[in-house]
């Protein structure tokens, strides 16, 4: 029920969303090897949580088209947030999943509250020239993918 719960809120969100996706002058990098945000994720060093959405029963909705942008925290990150189960887990997970494809020049100079797939609003600061979301500092950004974009962070976020 939950999952379809995300699902529903991810396609409503991503179309409203789709008019937010970035520049339009600058056409769009995709992986090249057409993988998708979790592929991306497990490469830019957060495996943990790429596991744990395939455990929340995200993984085929990630695989997808979306477009998703992922807030994924480092394997250390993750590992530091503690070990969730079930419901709680599917909960953190979707917290830092935003319907729609963000990317940091879209998010540059901007202070805004975005609409994650678990349904509740999380805060993107680009205002400072350090791109934060939540508490957590962004350390790679723009990791494109097949569907979407990922951004690995320094903390595991806590759903509000």
């Amino acid at each position: 029920m939950l999952r379809r719960a995300f699902i529903l809120a991810g396609t409503t969100a991503a179309l409203a969303l789709a008019a937010c996706s970035g520049d339009g002058d600058k056409p769009r990098q995709v992986a090249r090897d057409g993988a998708d945000v979790l592929s991306v994720a497990r490469a830019a060093g957060a495996g943990r949580f790429a596991r744990a959405a395939a455990e929340a029963g995200l993984a085929e909705t990630l695989a997808g088209p979306g477009p998703y942008t992922l807030f994924a925290p480092t394997d250390r990150a993750f590992a530091a947030a503690g070990r969730a189960r079930g419901e709680e887990l599917a909960r953190l997970v979707a917290y830092h999943i935003v319907p729609g494809e963000l990317t940091s020049d879209f998010l540059e100079g901007m202070d805004v509250n975005h609409t994650t797939m678990l349904g509740t609003s999380l805060n993107i600061d680009g205002t400072e020239g350090a791109l934060r979301v939540n508490d957590a500092t962004v350390l790679q950004a723009d990791r494109m993918a097949s569907n979407g974009v990922v951004f690995v962070i320094d903390r595991a976020l806590t759903p509000r």
